[in-house]
């Protein structure tokens, strides 16, 4: 009878446990989505500006600032990211430490670049933020809708640097069937986005930043539409353009989810 009654209450607590990991998973999603909102209206503008700051030296004191306030909202953030990447725990809580820790070891980095005035560096260190944050939501099963313009960022910036950097002449059929392919690709992650736009007061954006949101999210559908047409077409230098032109309304979108201090 004992070992009966010990074998009724081990399975009872295992359909407990069950439960219980069942409910936190929702509520610790919940908090990871919060704090990667609150992370973010600060991270995205540091990222921004220390990007501007490379040709613009006038933008150097607000990278500065922004790298700070970082810095700030980091230490404020980091014990409960921890506990939310770490879920139910067992596994995760390995992976979620690292995370933290990866995170914490770029925005030092970037936080000493500044101070030393090498911007390019510190975009370079903070910009793996971005990317380890994505991995670890993804791996919890948080589909943030910021992690979707980062996905995007990739194809988006091989068809923007291809716009700025090549010449007409370069456009050889290697070349543009590799500017194709990454169209491709830019173009199936970008419908994606359309369909699964977030809830913006969530995300804090209202007023300008919900306007500016939704003009760069317009601008962005008909950039890729012309650049659409330009690869259909025989113009070199249109279809040049055309690439280039889809960066600026994809960074008014991504920079409306900032606030800048």
């Amino acid at each position: 009878m004992k070992t009966f009654s010990r074998l009724r209450l081990t399975s009872r607590l295992r359909r407990l446990l069950a439960i219980s990991m069942m409910v936190a998973a929702p509520l610790a999603q919940a908090g990871l989505r919060e704090t990667s909102v609150a992370l973010d209206a600060v991270y995205i503008p540091a990222l921004f500006l220390t990007s501007a700051a490379q040709a613009d030296p006038g933008a150097a004191d607000k990278a500065r600032k922004a790298v700070a306030a970082l810095e700030t909202r980091w230490q404020a953030l980091m014990p409960g990211l921890r506990q939310e990447l770490a879920g139910a725990g067992g596994a995760r809580t390995a992976t979620a430490r690292k995370t933290v820790e990866g995170v914490h070891r770029h925005i030092q980095s970037g936080a000493r670049a500044v101070a030393a005035g090498q911007f390019k560096a510190a975009h370079e260190a903070l910009e793996e933020v971005r990317v380890d944050l994505l991995q670890a939501r993804r791996a919890v099963g948080l589909d943030y809708f910021v992690d979707r313009l980062t996905a995007f960022h990739e194809p988006m910036e091989v068809l923007a640097l291809a716009g700025t950097q090549l010449k007409p002449g370069q456009l050889t059929p290697v070349e543009r069937a590799r500017l194709e392919q990454a169209y491709v690709h830019a173009r199936a992650l970008w419908h994606q986005i359309e369909a699964n736009r977030p809830d913006l007061a969530a995300h804090g954006l209202t007023g300008n930043r919900a306007a500016q949101f939704m003009a760069g999210m317009a601008a962005e559908t008909d950039a890729l539409a012309r650049l659409s047409d330009a690869l259909r077409g025989a113009d070199a230098a249109a279809l040049l353009r055309a690439a280039s032109a889809i960066k600026p309304p994809f960074a008014k979108v991504f920079t409306a989810f900032g606030q800048a201090s």
